[in-house]
């Protein structure tokens, strides 16, 4: 195993923390140490060659050359074990834990709360970044003034971990859809979904554009990139069944409005009404649309 490794400026910190986001699933972690008060960013690859390779594709990305300041060293895979599991810690909302899974025999879990465990793998959504835990936390949010009849359908565009699909589970949606055009993301799912014992979501290999829109959802979860999610707002908004909800994330906060706008304008192109809300988590935001029934 291969370590890449080197200190980040401050300034160049929110143009890494973007690009990581939009080039998931990676090898790559921002790891800021309290006590130098200093910012690493440490990639981990199983050959040279192919750290080389991802290092100049974070040069090219970011038009710097970390090639001169970066080190790399070769470290044995118990050490990249450690490494991986420090920065994925459990954590909770209200009543619902999410525990890496193993943290599961010393993470205590009162008797009536609910939980989900997990092993991100190299599936970005570990519910740490902003974009899934806004996500999670209007899911979480929402579902308090849902009835079992109103949790019918769930579907979660770009599931990654899995964590949003593996959540809505415990939270009572009947038949859910995890979808991705990410083989290994997909893997990572259905790993996941087992390790919880969670039978009732389908997986699905799919770019948004090619979902059959015939298949109506209650509810639509998106934590893409801004682009696509743009590119996409006929279809998923076609994909919306009345009341339903549609949640947008990994959304800049300096996009957000070009992107929230862009959908109000279709939602009203189809003759649909809507009602919207937004929220944002530092850099980060969430846009909140419910279908009004008739």
């Amino acid at each position: 195993m291969i370590k890449i490794f080197g200190g980040l400026q401050d300034n160049l910190l929110d143009l890494i923390e973007e690009i990581l986001y939009e080039i998931a699933p990676h090898n790559w972690i921002i790891n800021y140490s309290h006590i130098s008060k200093v910012t690493l960013l440490e990639g981990y690859f199983k050959t040279e060659r192919e750290a080389d390779r991802e290092l100049k594709k974070l040069s090219d990305l970011t038009r710097r050359k970390f090639s001169d300041t970066f080190s790399k060293i070769t470290i044995h895979d118990e050490d990249w074990k450690n490494s991986y599991k420090k920065h994925f810690k459990p954590w909770k909302i209200d009543k619902f834990h999410w525990i890496p899974i193993w943290c599961k025999e010393t993470y205590s879990v009162p008797k009536d709360d609910l939980k989900i465990f997990l092993d991100p793998g190299m599936a970005f959504g570990t519910g740490s970044h902003e974009t899934t835990k806004l996500c999670l936390e209007m899911l979480v949010s929402i579902n308090k003034h849902l009835s079992c009849d109103e949790k019918q359908t769930f579907i979660d565009v770009g599931t990654g971990s899995g964590i949003l699909a593996l959540t809505a589970s415990e939270l009572g949606f009947k038949k859910i859809w995890a979808v991705d055009n990410d083989e290994i993301a997909l893997k990572v799912s259905k790993v996941n979904a087992d390790m919880n014992s969670i039978d009732n979501i389908k997986y699905i290999s799919s770019d948004i554009q090619n979902l059959d829109d015939t298949q109506k959802y209650g509810f639509i979860v998106a934590n893409i990139q801004a682009d696509i999610l743009k590119k996409n707002a006929h279809q998923l908004i076609k994909l919306m069944d009345t009341g339903g909800y549609l949640l947008l994330s990994g959304i800049l906060v300096s996009e957000n409005d070009t992107i929230h706008t862009h959908y109000e304008e279709v939602f009203k192109s189809l003759n649909k009404q809507f009602i919207s809300k937004k929220r944002t988590m530092n850099e980060w935001s969430l846009s909140e649309f419910q279908l009004v029934r008739n």
